[in-house]
């Protein structure tokens, strides 16, 4: 079963409040760290008004020599995916990736490396026995129960045996240790060599077995979204928790934070209700620019059991707790494969994407069968999408503007991210009533055209905003324009 969607726009009411800013001097706290200064267009957070622009929504693209890396070892079985991380390498030179496999009913926790990301390696570790040999990339093995590894780098920890975090579940049923189930934590110098971070006990218990976990740099917290279950509309759904903490060995309960609608259930026809309906599989959220972004794993279960296709939708929030879904219809940004290819029943992500070069680099899992069709594939490909290129506010011909909430403190130059191949993008600089400020027009921009991730908007000789100790609104005015995200650089001249 493939499902499809198409794409329209939702206008919603105006809202005014206030929009902070923050540092233009954004710098990488730890490997993995996508936060900055950008404010996207992804959903209406930033926006008081806008006219004549529809909000179009950008699936990832996948690399034509998909899949990248495949279970070709007697350890990986058929599956090898990727409910795990990718993390460039400390020294920027290559790729590391923490994933597993399922192979002779045994979860097995691996690693691999890659110089350019696209061909990856399986180093001979010679940590753990498999058949009588140490020549394999297994990390660890406690039981053939733990499984989803993800992996957190944490530099500024004092003791070197701290700087890298490593949680997964376990299901709590093999003696004499493993008996509870949850979250287990770990903890290395080198992303390598691991040991635990508390003995024999779970960081949380939790009978989620997928959950997401990464470091928060907008609010210095490390933060996660287990799976959790709740009763919903007659069937007991896998549905979003939420967890938060700023000591890593010291984890609260999860909180229900998402749920599936009824929108979700708009597949099933009045023959299969009474069976068939959606579920959440799980979500890879993460901080991303100045908000929070969520690849969310849709499961439509087809027969009423625990079977049924699972695609990628986007989910946004200015919290990490509370998120909004797309505007209808919500099509899938990381969909499925055509049919007959190798991830053309399920695809899952990691904890996080890359981003670099002004391209989002998404590693992710993909299978050739559906949840519980049976004996299957796996592997892992690359799909990839411009800088804060998730959604956009697009312009035809006929002319669209968006106007921002209002913004304290504003200095500095205006730069956008934007594609206007055959159009133009101008923008005025209104103060907090309403009143063009003099200098700053429409008349006076100069248009920009062509397609940059990072344009600096100016006014004749001005490209700094003007000065002013009370908050200014910005209104974008696009003729056949895509319009991503903005940011106010206060870098001094």
């Amino acid at each position: 079963m493939k499902i499809r969607f198409a794409r329209t726009v939702l206008l919603l009411p105006i809202c005014f409040a206030f929009l902070a800013l923050t540092p233009s001097a954004f710098s990488a706290e730890h490997l993995g760290d996508l936060t900055g200064p950008w404010k996207l267009f992804v959903d209406d957070h930033f926006v008081a008004n806008k006219e004549n622009v529809n909000r179009v929504y950008h699936d990832f693209e996948k690399h034509q020599d998909n899949p990248l890396l495949s279970a070709d070892k007697p350890w990986e079985g058929s599956t090898a995916y990727i409910y795990g991380t990718v993390l460039p390498s400390e020294d920027g030179d290559g790729y590391r990736m923490w994933y597993h496999s399922w192979a002779n009913r045994e979860y097995r926790m691996l690693y691999a490396t890659s110089q350019d990301g696209l061909h990856w390696d399986k180093p001979e570790l010679g940590l753990v026995d498999y058949e009588g040999s140490t020549k394999n990339n297994i990390l660890f093995r406690h039981t053939h129960e733990n499984h989803s590894p993800q992996v957190i780098h944490t530099p500024w920890e004092k003791d070197p045996a701290q700087r890298y975090k490593f949680i997964y579940y376990e299901y709590g049923r093999t003696p004499p240790d493993f008996t509870t189930s949850g979250y287990y934590g770990m903890t290395s110098p080198d992303g390598i060599h691991w040991k635990n971070a508390k003995h024999m006990t779970p960081l949380f218990t939790d009978h989620g077995d997928v959950g997401n976990f990464v470091w928060d740099s907008l609010q210095k917290r490390y933060i996660a979204w287990p799976k959790k279950f709740d009763e919903v509309r007659g069937f007991r759904r896998r549905s979003l928790g939420f967890t938060e903490t700023t000591d890593f060995e010291n984890w609260p309960a999860t909180k229900l934070v998402l749920v599936p609608d009824e929108f979700d259930d708009r597949w099933v026809t009045a023959e299969s209700a009474e069976n068939a309906h959606t579920d959440f599989y799980g979500m890879s959220g993460f901080a991303y620019e100045s908000m929070y972004i969520g690849f969310l794993w849709v499961f439509p279960i087809t027969n009423g059991k625990n079977d049924g296709p699972i695609f990628v939708e986007l989910v946004t929030s200015h919290d990490g707790e509370h998120w909004a879904r797309q505007e209808k219809p919500r099509p899938p940004i990381l969909p499925l494969g055509a049919e007959g290819t190798w991830d053309d029943g399920m695809v899952f992500t990691p904890n996080h994407p890359l981003v670099e070069d002004g391209v989002i680099k998404l590693y992710y899992g993909g299978f050739d069968i559906t949840h519980s069709a049976g004996s299957g594939n796996s592997a892992i490909g690359l799909a990839t999408l411009r800088k804060d290129g998730f959604a956009s506010l697009d312009a035809g011909a006929e002319e669209g503007s968006i106007t921002t909430k209002p913004i304290p403190g504003a200095t500095g130059k205006l730069v956008v991210n934007y594609a206007a191949p055959t159009g133009s993008l101008i923008a005025e600089i209104l103060d907090e009533s309403g009143t063009v400020l003099p200098g700053y027009s429409r008349d006076e921009c100069t248009p920009l055209t062509g397609d940059s991730l990072a344009a600096t908007i100016s006014w004749g000789r001005r490209d700094q905003l003007p000065k002013t100790d009370t908050p200014i609104h910005i209104r974008f005015i696009l003729h056949d324009t895509a319009l991503y995200s903005f940011q106010i650089n206060n870098t001094p001249k």
